[in-house]
């Protein structure tokens, strides 16, 4: 691809394999074109025969010399390489020499700075890809590629697809077709069968598809593999301490007639596979198993192919593992007799089980004293004895208890006495919770326990407890009517204890804080609280909300006789209040008509106030005569007359 609009492809093969029979080239020549590549292997693969596949590695981008792979195309240092050229590099990244045609990928395997060959394809279809392959005869191989085209797949699709024939000895065995241009590496795959005789093969990949604009691919990860059954080994072969290992395969699907076996290990971290002697069925014996040690099965169609890696089949490895019981226990939930209580032995997780009273059970019952023993046999066949001697205690105590004395404390207790039996030292605990070497149990909440006494070997005396909640001290302030500004109340309180402390709290003067009984004079509705304190030491409170009314108890004359001596008793005009009030702050009065004759401030209460001498007053006021010491003035009810009065109470707040 010479201009900006052409793209490489990188083509990531999906492995797709078929079957050839008799690889010689005019055998392969004369059958018809597979057109898609398929394979027949279904067993396990061997190594890679093909390492060089994967193009090697190195810290330059591109290869500095010519491996010589594509007949008829010119490899090239200065990527990207023009129609005709390829390279063998680890990155087109950095690439700019096509614009944004082609996509920017690293090559595709797990090797740091790994290479692929990118190939910008000739205007005309032909090989692009040759190489000897060493092979062994009579065998089936999978053949395996991962391809990418290079075009971005972005752009508007215009590019021509790859298209690569994949050929052996010259002979097309299967072609890929399109290979989508999606950025995507796929992997392609095709099995065949060498001749006898047969030591190497030409593996060539043909361009189908016409150069221009597009066609470009990458490659990597060539590789060849021999076909083999399918060997199936456990990943783990346990043994047992002093006896030989077992490891053994599995193999269906062979390829092979007569097919030939080899079992290799190696070390636990070695890395160096070992021949194991004799060792030449698909099960074998390891006389002297390491813990660690790794195992895998050779196989092939010949003794000739079973010696050589490329022409033979690899299982998976299996690993040795020792399976040691030398710590084995019996254990159970109670190993003693107990009060009269059967002991209940444990003898764990085990294929099959055989104890001394002939039971075949995981779990017994020992009801008398004595010796027991059991031997456990694990799934992987290795044994263990174990053996227990089971003691018969007897173990009493006596508990009393206290319930916590107020709501929600901890006062409570619990406390053991009069215990006998047991081995050992004894503790003393409640049921999940920790034991204590002392037989008080202190600072309780109310609640359900169990409370125990074990020894050292876990005998326990136990019996329930219940401490039971306090009922609360409950606080009620009788309940008061409504009172008037200035008038005093006292405050008392019911309970169903017998209080021995008191606080009265208000927002206002109370007679007494600390007393059963609190007079209060509120002139405001205020809110009364009493906390309170029984005899056990428990608090209660309550509160009541006391509403003051406001209220102005005044009394005027409606006749008074005037006495300019001012030696008369009732010679002025003049205001009474009760006692929410200490002061006239405003006096006025008026006629029948509104019309104010009188208006004075300031004044105590029955202070002389108006003499009835203002000029108005005979005209305004009836005179109802005079009677000896001067006239004799009533003041009619309204709305006659009226009074206008501000009186002043005790807080200060003025009535009207």
């Amino acid at each position: 691809m010479k201009n900006a609009n052409q793209r490489v492809l990188f083509f990531h093969l999906s492995l797709v394999t078929v079957l050839v029979v008799g690889l010689d080239v005019a055998r392969l020549q004369a059958q018809p074109l597979v057109t898609s590549c398929q394979s027949t292997c279904s067993g396990d693969l061997g190594e890679n025969i093909f390492p060089e596949g994967n193009f090697g590695q190195g810290q330059a981008n591109v290869l500095p010399y010519n491996p010589g792979l594509a007949p008829g195309y010119t490899y090239t240092l200065n990527p990207p390489p023009d129609d005709g050229y390829y390279t063998i590099a680890n990155s087109t990244v950095n690439w700019t020499g096509f614009g944004n045609t082609w996509i920017k990928i690293l090559d595709n395997g797990p090797e740091l700075n790994g290479y692929m060959m990118v190939v910008n394809a000739s205007v005309l279809p032909g090989l692009f890809y040759r190489k000897k392959v060493p092979v062994c005869e009579n065998t089936l191989y999978e053949m395996s590629v991962d391809l990418i085209s290079m075009n971005n797949p972005a752009l508007p699709p215009t590019f021509i697809h790859p298209e690569v024939a994949f050929e052996i000895n010259g002979a097309t065995v299967c072609e890929t077709g399109q290979v989508p241009i999606d950025g995507i590496w796929h992997t392609y795959r095709f099995s065949f069968t060498t001749l006898a005789a047969a030591d190497t093969i030409t593996l060539s990949f043909r361009n189908n598809a016409p150069g221009g604009y597009g066609n470009d691919l990458a490659i990597d990860n060539i590789a060849f593999r021999a076909c083999g059954p399918e060997i199936t080994v456990s990943p783990t072969a346990y043994f047992c301490p002093g006896d030989p290992a077992i490891v053994q395969a599995t193999l269906v699907n062979s390829p092979y007639n007569n097919p030939v076996f080899q079992w290799q290990w190696q070390a636990a971290g070695n890395g160096t596979w070992t021949d194991l002697p004799g060792a030449n069925l698909p099960n074998a014996t390891v006389g002297s198993p390491n813990d660690g040690d790794q195992y895998r099965l050779l196989a092939a169609n010949s003794p000739n192919n079973l010696q050589q890696f490329f022409c033979r089949s690899v299982s998976q490895t299996t690993q040795l593992q020792l399976e040691d019981l030398s710590a084995y226990a019996i254990g159970g939930i109670d190993t003693i007799l107990c009060n009269g209580e059967p002991a209940q032995l444990d003898a764990g997780d085990f294929a099959s089980y055989h104890w001394s009273n002939n039971s075949a059970s995981k779990n017994i019952l020992a009801p008398q004293p004595g010796w027991y023993a059991v031997t456990v046999t694990s799934s992987h066949g290795c044994t263990a004895t174990d053996s227990l001697f089971v003691y018969e205690i007897n173990l009493l105590a006596e508990a009393d208890w206290r319930a916590p004395v107020c709501p929600g404390d901890s006062t409570g207790y619990i406390r053991f006495s009069n215990w006998t039996g047991g081995l050992g030292s004894l503790q003393f605990g409640l049921s999940a919770g920790a034991t204590q070497p002392s037989p008080l149990i202190k600072e309780l909440p109310a609640g359900s326990y169990t409370a125990f006494v074990e020894d050292s070997l876990g005998c326990r005396w136990e019996t329930p407890v219940l401490l039971e909640a306090p009922p609360a001290l409950e606080i009620t302030i009788d309940p008061l009517p409504t009172v008037y500004a200035c008038d005093t109340v006292w405050l008392t309180a019911q309970s169903n204890f017998p209080l021995a402390a008191y606080s009265w709290e208000a927002a206002t003067q109370i007679g007494c804080r600390n007393c059963p009984s609190a007079m209060a004079m509120p002139l405001l509705s205020t809110i009364f609280q009493l906390t309170a304190q029984d005899e056990r030491g428990c608090r209660g409170t309550d509160s009541i909300l006391l509403e003051v009314l406001p209220r102005i108890d005044v009394y005027a004359p409606n006749v008074f006789y005037q006495d300019f001596s001012e030696n008369g008793p009732n010679n002025h005009f003049t205001l009474f209040a009760g006692k929410s009030a200490v002061m006239i702050q405003e006096l006025g009065i008026y006629d029948r008509w509104g019309t104010l004759v009188f208006q004075g401030k300031t004044y105590c209460l029955g202070m002389k106030t108006w003499l009835g001498t203002e000029p108005a007053l005979a005209d305004n006021y009836w005179n109802k005569g005079c009677i000896p010491g001067g006239p004799l003035w009533y003041l009619p009810t309204a709305p006659n007359a009226c009074f206008l009065v501000m009186l002043r109470c005790f807080a200060g707040r003025p009535f009207h």
